[in-house]
């Protein structure tokens, strides 16, 4: 949910030469009627995750089908168009697999703060290697510092992240025909 209660889901669709986007859609109404627009940031984009960064600005995280990097755009005007992030096919290494990405406020270093949290199998080809990564600056740097290796067998690779609490973050990941839930405290991933 946005910090004006609209609610944003990441999207995708596929154009007439069946290529796919990723894009959003989004309702202000508490989710009776829904609006989007077939205006994906790029093509050959899927398994989005979406996030707020600032007041009105989101930021959508794609799984990018070239592979070796995920694909990163921002909209301030509720997917209507797009800007490339600085970030995108540069800063953070996929195998081309779904990703998780969430914003959650957490303690770091004795002060509450907003920090955006991302996992995956952290490799440019093959699933494994899964990994949480944090950004301290909503996305734009993503320093190696920050990054926890959760578990490096092979897996399926699709993960979920959710904050248990202020000091502790939770994903739950595909290994081979087992899911597992591991809790980790943020400051093994903040250092």
């Amino acid at each position: 949910m946005m910090h004006d209660g609209k609610l944003v889901f990441p999207a995708q669709y596929w154009d007439a030469k069946n290529v796919p986007y990723s894009t959003i859609i989004y309702s202000d109404d508490h989710g009776t009627t829904w609006k989007g627009k077939l205006a994906g940031p790029k093509s050959n984009t899927t398994e989005s995750q979406v996030i707020e960064t600032s007041p009105g600005v989101l930021m959508l995280n794609m799984r990018d089908n070239k592979g070796s990097y995920r694909s990163v755009a921002t909209s301030a005007n509720m997917g209507q168009s797009w800007i490339e992030h600085s970030s995108s096919y540069n800063a953070l290494v996929d195998p081309v697999c779904m990703g998780s990405l969430i914003r959650a406020r957490v303690m770091v270093h004795g002060k509450m703060k907003d920090v955006l949290f991302f996992s995956n199998p952290a490799t440019k080809s093959g699933r494994y290697n899964m990994t949480i990564k944090a950004s301290l600056d909503m996305g734009v740097t993503w320093l190696n510092a920050n990054e926890l290796l959760v578990d490096e067998r092979q897996c399926y690779g699709y993960s979920c992240l959710t904050k248990i609490d202020d000091n502790t973050i939770g994903i739950l990941y595909e290994g081979i025909r087992d899911l597992y839930f591991v809790k980790v405290p943020v400051s093994d991933i903040v250092r």
